[in-house]
């Protein structure tokens, strides 16, 4: 009402999922429903609004959870990393007052982030490395095929995606290197350097590695760096 916008098939959605949506702040809600209002506009499924609701709730739950969980278990080994060049018990995981401390400071970020309401800002940063994640992979799967493969064609089922890949991601994180700039997150700015100096970094290794298996007429193992 604030708004000035008139509400629009929410009643009946509600009842179709059976749980009152109306005023759940949040995007999970939205798109649940939204995703479970689709699904069952498929031929046989038009009754099956509700459990496609919480099918995808749970899936976004899992999927946040999983991702935050995974995400502060390797901020912390990383942190335990860095401090290790200082204090060398740090190095070791399984040493108790480090794993406290590391797992601490990582848990204090985030509730950093949140208290600010800086979290959404993440998220480009988190698109941006999984998808240079997937880059490597591409990377390095075309290297395995150049060393294995009868024919060195058949590396361009992995190559050409992982070019087509690399230069979408790679202009989307400068994208982003300049947003964050102009709003003044010069360490999400830094990190998404990084990223890319990284990735680079690993691409042009594997092409130089790539030229030296162009030269071989036959598969030569996983054996030659």
């Amino acid at each position: 009402a604030k708004l000035n916008m008139t509400v629009d098939k929410l009643p009946e959605l509600s009842k179709l999922v059976g749980i009152d949506v109306a005023g759940r702040t949040g995007g999970a809600v939205s798109l649940a429903v939204g995703m479970a209002n689709i699904f069952s506009s498929v031929p046989g499924l038009a009754r099956m609004m509700n459990y496609w609701y919480q099918f995808l709730i749970m899936f976004e739950a899992l999927f946040i959870l999983t991702t935050i969980d995974a995400g502060t278990r390797v901020a912390r080994y990383i942190l335990q990393d860095i401090l290790g060049n200082v204090y060398a018990p740090f190095k070791e995981t399984n040493w108790l007052p480090g794993s406290i401390f590391a797992s601490a400071a990582v848990s204090c970020a985030w509730g950093y982030m949140v208290y600010t309401g800086d979290v959404p800002s993440v998220w480009p940063l988190f698109g941006t490395a999984n998808q240079l994640l997937a880059v490597l992979a591409l990377c390095i799967g075309t290297t395995i095929i150049l060393k294995i493969a009868p024919q060195k064609k058949y590396s361009l089922v992995t190559f050409l995606p992982m070019v087509l890949l690399a230069v979408t991601v790679i202009t989307a994180a400068a994208a982003n290197v300049r947003m964050y700039l102009n709003t003044g997150k010069t360490l999400n700015a830094g990190l998404s350097i990084i990223f890319i100096a990284l990735v680079v970094v690993i691409i042009l290794d594997n092409v130089r590695l790539w030229l030296q298996l162009f030269k071989t007429g036959k598969p030569v193992g996983m054996k030659l760096d």
